[in-house]
């Protein structure tokens, strides 16, 4: 019985210490995200969109000449 009590604590120790480093690795995460976007929003103008989500040019310019053959 005590030997089952002492994998039971040991087994329940690492358990835990597995999940506060997951914890800490997401919270982690979360922080380098919310830096990013702090700092991506910082450097845009308001009320513009990024240069790199609107294309250069326009994805279908030929559009109406393909719809009219």
């Amino acid at each position: 019985l005590i030997q089952l009590e002492e994998e039971c604590y040991e087994y329940h120790s690492s358990m835990t210490h597995c999940w506060e480093e997951l914890i800490q690795c997401n919270m982690d995460i979360l922080s380098y995200f919310n830096n990013a976007i702090r700092d991506h929003n910082h450097s845009i103008p308001t009320k513009t969109c990024p240069a790199l989500i609107l294309p250069q040019k326009p994805l279908f310019s030929n559009f109406k000449d393909h719809m009219m053959l």
